[in-house]
């Protein structure tokens, strides 16, 4: 069988520290028919001459581009715009593959043909690259994804090219959830396909998305995702729009207390019980609870270590 040209993009902005590590990562894939392409975003750090540096030492072997700062959403879609690939993906400037991650994932897309989007497990890691856990992705469910807004694609996910032509890639007015909203309607072109092995590392650091402080419009922004998304669909069923709205307002509620914001948080909290008043006796609120005002006292201590030092 004739091997699909995959190709990954790498945006990158101010991650000079660890781009090198994601990039041999992808130069280390056991599947011959890779193109790499990276984008600097408009970094101030050393993340061009990075890219720049390790685009000589495998000549030929990976496109390096900088641009005045797009955001992530716009940087990618320029990546997949020039892309030759039949098979789209990304790696985060921060994250890394295993050396058969790609040749695996295009296998699970080639054994499925209805599939459109194919994803694996992972392993969480911390800046230093020490193992935490592996997250097992469950199986695709479409109405977990719309329900609970359980986004199962995680790092080195692969998709069709038609998914990026019918969708038009990742929307640039999001800026916190622009992955989810992007699988969200990448699952209206086909199904999910798991691969059961684990395909690389996402590393958890100060820098990362997870644990910013979020203005209140990025804190919220998941919420108006799901509401656009059922806004269009007026004849969904009212208990489904009200599960996942709910799980929606949780999620803001979260984001508004790791970024120091309690009483928007408890807002949050009050309108999902108010939606599902079964939500009180779920663990995974409380997790969810413990973890945004958790991350909020991590900012804290950190900021007082700085300030004392």
């Amino acid at each position: 069988m004739t091997q699909p040209v995959v190709t990954l993009v790498t945006p990158a902005h101010n991650q000079g520290a660890y781009l090198r590590e994601t990039m041999l990562s992808v130069l280390a894939q056991d599947y011959p028919a890779l193109e790499y392409i990276v984008i600097d975003d408009g970094s101030t750090d050393e993340t061009w001459a990075v890219a720049q540096a390790v685009a000589a030492e495998y000549p030929g072997r990976v496109q390096v581009f900088t641009q005045t700062n797009s955001g992530q959403s716009a940087t990618l879609n320029r990546g997949w715009g020039m892309a030759r690939g039949a098979m789209l993906g990304y790696l985060s400037s921060d994250d890394r593959l295993e050396p058969d991650a790609v040749s695996g994932l295009v296998a699970a897309l080639q054994a499925s043909p209805a599939a459109a989007v194919a994803y694996g497990d992972f392993r969480i890691v911390d800046a230093q690259g020490r193992f935490i856990r592996t997250a097992r992705a469950p199986a695709f469910d479409r109405q977990a994804l719309l329900e609970d807004l359980v986004c199962a694609p995680g790092v080195g996910a692969l998709f069709r090219r038609e998914v990026f032509e019918r969708t038009g890639g990742w929307d640039v007015q999001r800026r916190q959830v622009p992955d989810f909203e992007f699988w969200l309607r990448a699952s209206e072109v086909g199904d999910f396909v798991h691969h059961p092995a684990c395909v690389g590392d996402y590393r958890i650091h100060e820098g990362s998305a997870s644990f910013k402080v979020m203005p209140p419009e990025r804190a919220d922004e998941i919420l108006r995702v799901v509401q656009q998304h059922w806004a269009q669909r007026p004849a969904a069923p009212a208990a489904r729009v009200r599960k996942s709205t709910a799980r929606a307002l949780t999620l803001s509620g979260k984001n508004h207390a790791q970024s120091g914001r309690t009483g928007q948080a408890l807002r949050r909290y009050a309108a999902a019980l108010r939606l599902r008043p079964g939500l009180l006796l779920e663990p995974a609120l409380w997790r969810q609870i413990v973890v945004g005002f958790a991350r909020r006292w991590h900012f804290n201590r950190q900021m007082a270590k700085e300030s004392s030092s």
